[in-house]
């Protein structure tokens, strides 16, 4: 047995590296960023401040996925 799957998701860039994804078949969206320690250190790579408020990274809801 084979399964295929293809995820139709749409991804809007806001502000900075604030971003929201839109997946199809589901209401709401999802907000992706940075925060904390990775903020810091991007604050620290480009010598600017990030603005707004934090949001879970990619990197977080990838392992909350797998996690499950």
């Amino acid at each position: 047995m084979s399964v295929v799957h293809t995820s139709r998701i749409e991804i809007t860039r806001h502000q900075g590296p604030h971003r929201t994804a839109r997946i199809e078949g589901f209401d709401g969206v999802l907000d992706f960023g940075i925060h904390g320690g990775i903020r810091d250190f991007y604050a620290q790579k480009y010598g600017r401040e990030f603005s707004g408020p934090e949001y879970p990274a990619t990197l977080d809801h990838m392992i909350a996925g797998v996690a499950g």
